[in-house]
């Protein structure tokens, strides 16, 4: 692999768009195929958020940086490790996976319907709510206080399970299972919440006025460092049942890692419902 020994900065989507790559998936194995790569220091500029999405040091033809951490757009992982927990009071095994750190946000719904327009709107099929209004909707329900620098990273509500199915499997990516959440969020020794048994304002969003941006409460985070798992929005699993509670629960049974909303079907959409992303 030649090195050309300078920087060179690339906007994520114009390098995607040059190498005719569909997803990040075919793009980290084009780099470490060692195609097209011959930078010291590559790095993709995050979509347009804050933090870049990955830096990869390339010396003397070998990748320094693991490659492990790409997402799109500007998604976290955090692992969770496999092995035995409670689920719903009994004793399981459960695989390793990742989860993503927060709830998928109103700024990268944006972001993603920037890059990948057509595709976007091929998963919201309901033309009385395509994924415009689903946006100026979930911007509707964020409570009045939150700063506008902060609006969107408050979370993408009102969709349903096969609209936030599809969002997952554009990105690469999967809801995660009711047993996935619940490893997460309980911890191995069956906790309530991510953070022990008592419920609190300062651990978790709920009976608020409205979203708050991902992540204001970490005190509340798991031990994994995953935020928001109790309150703020209920989340989809890909068995078509929520969990978490949200902004707007008032009552403790409904903000427990053991409540399942399966009185709804997939096709619920909803001002506290939102979803995250999983991955193996």
């Amino acid at each position: 692999m030649r090195l050309k020994h300078k920087l060179i900065s690339f906007d994520a989507a114009e390098m995607l768009e040059e190498a005719g790559l569909p997803t990040f998936e075919e793009l980290r194995d084009k780099i470490i195929d060692g195609k097209s790569v011959g930078a010291d220091e590559l790095r993709l500029a995050g979509l347009g958020m804050a933090k870049p999405l990955i830096d990869l040091r390339i010396t003397r033809g070998r990748i320094q940086k693991i490659l492990e951490g790409i997402t799109f757009p500007g998604i976290v992982f955090k692992k969770v490790e496999g092995g035995a927990f409670k689920y719903q009071g009994e004793d399981e095994q459960i695989e390793s996976f990742e989860l993503a750190e927060t709830p998928f946000t109103i700024g990268q719904m944006r972001k993603l319907l920037e890059l990948r327009e057509e595709e976007v709107r091929a998963v919201f099929r309901d033309p009385k709510l395509d994924v415009d209004k689903v946006i100026q909707k979930s911007e509707g329900k964020i409570a009045e206080d939150v700063p506008q620098e902060g609006r969107d990273n408050c979370p993408l509500i009102y969709v349903n399970q096969f609209e936030a199915r599809g969002l997952a499997e554009l990105l690469g990516y999967k809801l995660p299972s009711e047993r996935q959440w619940e490893r997460a969020a309980s911890g191995t020794g069956g906790l309530k919440r991510p953070w022990g048994n008592e419920l609190s304002g300062d651990k978790a969003v709920y009976d608020d006025s409205g979203t708050r941006p991902v992540g204001s409460r970490p005190e509340g985070r798991s031990v994994e460092g995953i935020s928001d798992l109790i309150g703020l929005v209920w989340e989809w699993s890909k068995e078509g049942v929520f969990r978490g509670g949200s902004w707007c629960s008032r009552f403790p049974e409904f903000l427990r890692v053991d409540c399942r909303g399966d009185k709804y079907g997939p096709e619920y959409r909803g001002s506290g419902v939102g979803f995250r992303l999983a991955r193996p």
